[in-house]
């Protein structure tokens, strides 16, 4: 090895070492802050609780329904949580941070060998930092878990394919495994679906293609489908209906209860929200487009360009394409499915980041004054709010949640820990200014500053937010009442009434379902949503005294909406 080649791989190591620690940095601080506030996260929590209590780690039962996608996610929380015996939220969202983490390495590790290492190591810390990639982190679902599988599936195939498909692809196959394990068969399309493109792209034969894609299929399903029969052999066709309807049904839009059906131009605004603060970058960028680049010459040079360009920075483009593409078909959509995305994403901004600064240096340093100037703000409200009468917001709903929100940041100590956290950013920002003229430390400087907005955003706003949400206390609360026994969550007949999770998990899983017509006992406790107080009382009326004991002090739960406790009793 030469001196030249020693110095490259010394940067490379050196760089994926800040890597890792600025992923870690980023989330394994702070994941444990804050309690569940949406449904999502603890009933995925749910599902491990019920393993590790059931011993069944194959399909348990939790709150009398099957967990509907595999186990993936929940294998790795039970995991976690084994040594401390209980899940909690830092164990519960552990997977979630891991695999970030690991997917910042991974994918560092991959392009800096395949691509100008500094490039990558831009495009990493634009995809640690995107608003929806940092989020998903930091939450106990499977998206995460997912998209890290997922994105290991890509750049392992991208590997194959450099072998000339030589060898058995042991490595793709596993991270294939991996994703369809964590969230079905989508984990296996959409990476073969990217993979053909970009062969049909090169002009690879049709036979190999078929070839290819027909060791990585069949060699992907050995594990999942192992737990496929097994859970089939507990759930039975209950199980193959849940299955058929989550894989099949999400993409037709034929499922049985909402599934976030939106139209077919829904991704383009909110990609660009995921992406922020980089998609403020891309909007500068509109303004260096010249009218000649959209001519159909234009365009034809640029198809002849992405022809020449480096074959992994082609992959990037095409997974890219192929993950938005997909996406856009079905009328189920939510923001998160495209995750797997943002990595490739990253890699094409860092090249245009780096186009701005050498040729529109002062567009980026407006973009740069941008990210510095929303760090001073964020740090300026951070310190005020303590000392803010919040009332002046008004009484709309809007504003009645976001005083509840800020009403738990000043309930926080305001000591060295706050103030510290809060004024991270502005910190940096002064950094930045004082900084600003020496060359390419305005790049750094933007990165540091919102990474800094990061933290304190995750150290003080992020656990306010969530511990604002009532269902905790809530639980709590209603523990007092029953501390040994089970309380009861009542369901009008003949409609549905999603599971309070929230306050499921945060009542040790004590909850139980109560349907008009079921048998209750003498003396008990049951909780209910308020839009049904009327109808429970007519329910009751006849065999038993109630009494109210609790209510939540707002309507803004998990579910969006009051929820009450009764004591009830045999006349």
């Amino acid at each position: 090895m030469t001196h030249i080649e020693r110095k490259i791989d010394y940067d490379r190591r050196l760089l994926c070492f800040v890597i890792l620690l600025i992923a870690a940095a980023l989330t394994l601080p702070f994941i444990g802050m804050g309690h569940f506030y949406t449904r999502g996260e603890p009933r995925e929590a749910l599902v491990a609780l019920a393993m590790i209590e059931q011993g069944n780690f194959v399909l348990p039962v939790f709150q009398g329904e099957f967990a509907f996608k595999p186990p993936m996610l929940h294998w790795l929380v039970s995991l976690f949580s084994l040594p401390q015996g209980y899940v909690s939220e830092y164990t519960a969202r552990m997977p979630s941070a891991l695999a970030f983490i690991a997917m910042s390495v991974g994918f560092f590790s991959f392009y800096a060998r395949r691509y100008d290492v500094r490039k990558v190591f831009v495009a990493t810390l634009i995809m640690m930092t995107t608003f929806e990639v940092h989020r998903a982190a930091m939450t106990c679902r499977v998206d995460m878990v997912l998209t890290a599988f997922m994105v290991g599936g890509f750049l392992a195939l991208y590997s194959w394919y450099e072998r000339g498909f030589k060898g058995v692809p042991v490595v793709a196959s596993l991270l294939i495994s991996g994703a369809i394990l964590t969230k079905g068969p989508i984990g296996a399309i959409l990476p073969c679906f990217a993979l053909t493109v970009f062969l049909l792209i090169h002009r690879i034969k049709w036979t190999t293609i078929l070839r290819a894609l027909l060791i990585i299929s069949v060699m992907s399903s050995i594990l999942p489908l192992c737990w496929y029969v097994a859970a089939y052999n507990v759930g039975g066709d209950r199980f193959l209906q849940l299955v058929l309807e989550e894989n099949f049904g999400r993409f037709m839009g034929k499922m049985t209860y909402e599934s976030h059906e939106n139209g077919i131009f829904y991704y383009f605004p909110i990609l660009a929200a995921g992406l922020v603060p980089w998609s403020v970058l891309l909007l500068l960028g509109l303004f260096t487009i010249k009218k000649k680049s959209l001519t159909k010459e234009a365009l034809v040079g640029a198809w002849k360009k992405f022809r020449t360009m480096p074959a992994a920075r082609q992959w990037a483009v095409v997974v890219t394409v192929c993950v938005f593409v997909f996406y856009c078909i079905p009328k189920s959509k939510r923001s998160v499915y495209l995750l797997p995305l943002y990595p490739f994403i990253s890699l094409l901004i860092a090249d245009f980041l780096v186009y701005m600064v050498r040729e529109h240096r002062k567009l980026f340093k407006g973009y740069a004054v941008f990210v510095v100037s929303v760090g001073f703000l964020f740090s300026i409200l951070l310190l005020l709010v303590p000392a803010l009468d919040l009332n002046f917001l008004g009484d709309s709903r809007s504003s009645r949640r976001l005083i509840m929100q800020l009403g738990e940041l000043q309930h926080m100590a305001y000591g060295p820990y706050y103030i510290v956290m809060a004024l991270l950013p502005a910190l940096v920002g002064v950094a930045a200014v004082v900084m600003r003229k020496k060359e390419g430390v305005m790049v750094t400087l933007a990165f540091t500053v919102w990474i800094a907005a990061l933290l304190s955003l995750d150290g003080l706003l992020n656990p306010a937010i969530k511990n604002s949400v009532p269902d905790f206390q809530f639980a709590k609360s209603a523990l007092v009442y029953q501390p040994d026994g089970a309380a009861y969550f009542y369901r009008p007949a003949s409609e549905k009434e999603e599971t309070l999770y929230t306050v499921v998990f945060y009542m040790d899983d004590k909850l139980l379902s109560y349907t008009e017509g079921d048998v209750l006992p003498e003396h008990g406790y049951i909780i209910l949503r308020e839009a049904n107080k009327e109808r429970f009382e007519t329910h009751m009326a006849d065999k038993f005294n109630i009494a109210q004991l609790l209510t939540t002090e707002t309507e803004f739960t998990s579910f969006r909406g009051n929820l009450l406790l009764y004591e009830f009793r045999a006349k």
